[in-house]
């Protein structure tokens, strides 16, 4: 009896739980909000800029590329996240 009840309650701390996101500027949002996923494009756009303005083949150009692709992979991560919320909220 005692188990279930605390098994129940640490499953409702889990689910209520929200992930949160370090923003550009030191700011701090929800995972997958609006201003996360937007906060995601502007850095990835930034740093293709940077990554472009680098010569091929350069270890600079090299870093760069795998700053987006990480960047690109949370981005995805996060709107996966947003949707699946979007989709809960309507249940």
């Amino acid at each position: 009896m005692i188990y279930r009840d605390l098994s129940e309650f640490v499953q409702l701390v889990l689910e209520n739980r929200r992930r949160s996101a370090d923003l550009t500027g030191g700011r701090i949002s929800e995972w997958g909000s609006d201003e996360h996923i937007s906060d995601l494009e502007n850095r990835i756009s930034e740093m293709c800029y940077w990554r472009d303005k680098q010569k091929k083949g350069t270890e600079t150009r090299a870093n760069y590329s795998r700053v987006v692709q990480k960047l690109k992979m949370e981005l995805k991560s996060a709107k996966i996240y947003a949707e699946r919320r979007r989709l809960n909220e309507h249940d």
